[in-house]
């Protein structure tokens, strides 16, 4: 890899775009090895400054400054419609163009000796699988199919066209393209738009390790904070610069408008007083050589000017027209397959008054299936009960082909309801980045994000008590997708959604669902509860996978040992696992530190059961049993406290796991 040396620089510049200045004599200076967020509000240019970087638009006003030979690779979105005849695996190979053109000479090469040997030709071979091996092309082949898997590509799809792909997928294929091709400077925009959870997740590790410089526009908070070490806020026509990650951003962009503020009212009450000075002694003559001095340094003064924030203020809220039971939706042995392909094995499942989950995971396992089941889709075994009284509102891709393509956004958002008044429904719109007279535009004339964003708004404001949302922060920018959370948490309603927007899961969600094994699991807590949890348990099987594996070497071995006093069938030798090359001798001291831990954790755990008794306890009196709000309460407590109360025994079992591992050793 070539590195970036030098400075990008843009200086001075400005851009019009559709008569409009998104940029007015700003400057952009990227320097080497920094990884920077480049964020926000929708509309402020930041594709557009992209595609300035890359000379995709022309610049005319101000400068461009890098050096000649820096390899820039640019990820957008028009990469979506990519119609590519070439296999998955060769778009991706194709990053490295010098080694697929000198791969093309080497096989030119090894016919050409294969049908008339020369000593010449043969040094050609030679020079040119030494330069082929030193580009890293023996590990490149091995390389791009581990991007590939990276980004969620079956094995048995790397040989199929391009072309047959969605236009996610094709995204994802030329972004594996791009971090193969490794280039000086990466821009990516929007590159999680098409990702699932666990491809996120892996794209942020790879970045972790990226040597190179890269610009990511995103409107995820969490990929940011865990990709950047700078932002680059686009606001005003201007580039402001931050250094840290997105939450260091906020913290130091609150500081500098906390900053600028008081030197701006430090400034108002010094011109204030000099113009006090001004008026009362402008008609003295013996003051006149002081006023005209007073004068002349205010015509002087830089004037501090205070910016407000661009973002506007939305607060809304979404009622529900009539008050459900307890129960809203009850799943039992639900199933779900199509033709032989099984989805969703026997799964049983509850969804109460009150409940905001998140059904969380990898794209392909039945999340969507799951949603449009409760929804009304008939499983193909089981059962699934609607509770009382409940009103439910579905968003999903699909919806958008119930839109009138004729009415204006306004008409079609009032078809919903005519309980609204124009403000409220302009205020909605608004929401959902409809500002002005765009709510006036033919729902015909919208793009496809512009059209999802319209439909969810719609199924927002039906004013039903039970909420089916699938990706709804899709299309919507980190203010909208900020203000929606906000709404939901707020709403008075219950709601399942699907999304891979860990912030926004984190605000909203106070229950986890996900899909293992083809089962519907459930974990009663927040996502952050739900990660420690999921990661001990991870571990966990880690070390149990590990341990098996000792006991397995230990039983492979029973024959020879048995001559040497070895212990009885299907248990562990100690002496063939302490000598095992796998397993090591343990001191004291660390045996020890296990020791301790596990204690301490069971202490932790019986602390938890102590509180869950004292619950369950609760909830058996007849006095609190006839309070239902007293019960739901209890309830949610005992849910977390029990949540809690598992994270520590799964803690506790992998301590001991290890601790009887020592033991043995």
């Amino acid at each position: 890899m070539a590195y970036l040396c030098g400075v990008l620089a843009l200086n001075d510049f400005s851009f019009e775009f559709a008569g409009r200045y998104l940029f007015k004599n700003a400057s952009w200076h990227i320097k080497p090895n920094e990884k920077i967020g480049l964020v926000g509000l929708n509309g402020t240019g930041k594709s557009t400054l992209l595609r300035l970087i890359s000379s995709d638009f022309e610049l005319r006003e101000g400068t461009l400054s890098r050096p000649s030979d820096l390899r820039i690779g640019f990820l957008n979105q028009d990469l979506l419609s990519m119609d590519v005849g070439d296999c998955v695996r060769d778009v991706v190979l194709s990053g490295r163009e010098d080694l697929v053109q000198l791969e093309v000479e080497i096989n030119r090469l090894i016919e050409k000796i294969e049908l008339d040997y020369d000593d010449v030709t043969m040094q050609r071979l030679a020079d040119a699988q030494e330069r082929f091996g030193a580009l890293g092309g023996y590990e490149w082949h091995a390389e791009g199919d581990k991007i590939l898997e990276g980004l969620g590509f079956p094995t048995s799809s790397l040989n199929r066209p391009l072309r047959e792909f969605s236009g996610g997928w094709r995204m994802r294929a030329m972004l594996g393209k791009l971090l193969l091709q490794a280039p000086d400077l990466l821009l990516l925009d929007e590159p999680t738009n098409h990702l699932d959870l666990p491809t996120i997740q892996w794209l942020e590790e790879y970045l972790a390790n990226y040597e190179g410089t890269y610009v990511i526009v995103s409107h995820d908070p969490y990929f940011l904070d865990r990709t950047v070490n700078r932002i680059a806020e686009v606001a005003h026509q201007q580039v402001f610069h931050y250094k840290g990650n997105y939450n260091e951003f906020l913290e130091q962009k609150e500081e500098r408008d906390a900053l600028m503020m008081r030197k701006f009212e430090n400034q108002q009450d010094y011109i204030r007083q000099q113009m006090k000075f001004i008026s009362r002694f402008r008609a003295k003559a013996s003051k006149a050589t002081a006023v005209q001095s007073r004068v002349k340094m205010l015509d002087k003064i830089e004037k501090i000017e205070v910016r407000q924030d661009e973002k506007r203020d939305f607060d809304i809220r979404f009622n529900i027209r009539v008050t459900p039971g307890k129960v809203i939706a009850d799943l039992k042995g639900v199933t779900k397959s199509y033709d032989e392909l099984e989805i969703l094995k026997p799964s049983q499942a509850k969804i109460l008054r009150g409940d905001k989950i998140a059904l969380v995971g990898a794209n392909g396992k039945g999340k969507s299936t799951v949603l449009r089941m409760i929804y009304g889709s008939e499983p193909s075994g089981g059962l699934i009960e609607q509770g009382w009284n409940v009103e439910s509102a579905f968003f999903a891709q699909h919806q958008l082909e119930a839109l009138n393509l004729k009415n204006d956004l306004l008409s079609e958002l009032s078809t919903v309801s005519a309980e609204y008044t124009d403000w409220e429904l302009r205020t909605v719109l608004g929401c959902f980045l409809f500002t002005g007279d765009e709510v006036f535009k033919k729902v015909k004339v919208l793009s496809g994000g512009e059209k999802s964003r319209l439909a969810l708004a719609k199924t927002l404001i039906t004013q039903s008590n039970f909420l089916l949302l699938d990706e709804p922060t899709n299309h919507l920018d980190m203010f909208s997708t900020a203000v929606l959370a906000e709404s939901l948490i707020d709403y008075a309603g219950s709601c399942l959604f699907v999304s891979h927007d860990r912030t926004f899961i984190g605000k909203v969600a106070n229950k986890i669902w996900w899909i293992e094994d083809g089962i519907l699991r459930e974990y009663p807590g927040t996502y952050e509860e739900y990660k420690e949890w999921n990661s001990v348990r991870m571990a966990q099987d880690i070390r149990l996978a590990k341990l098996d594996d000792g006991k397995k070497k230990g039983g492979n071995q029973s024959n020879s040992a048995k001559s040497k006093g070895s212990a009885p069938a299907g248990m562990i030798n100690p002496a063939s696992l302490a000598s095992d090359k796998g397993i090591k001798s343990y001191s004291k001291n660390e045996i020890k530190k296990v020791e301790g831990a596990m204690n301490a954790k069971e202490l932790d755990m019986n602390a938890l059961g102590e509180k869950r008794l004292v619950l369950e306890n609760h909830l058996h009196n007849p006095s609190v049993a006839s309070d239902f709000e007293k019960v739901a309460g209890i309830t949610r407590d005992y849910d977390l406290i029990n949540a809690q109360y598992l994270v520590a025994k799964a803690s506790y079992e992998t301590l001991f796991e290890e601790w009887m591992l020592m033991q043995e050793s």
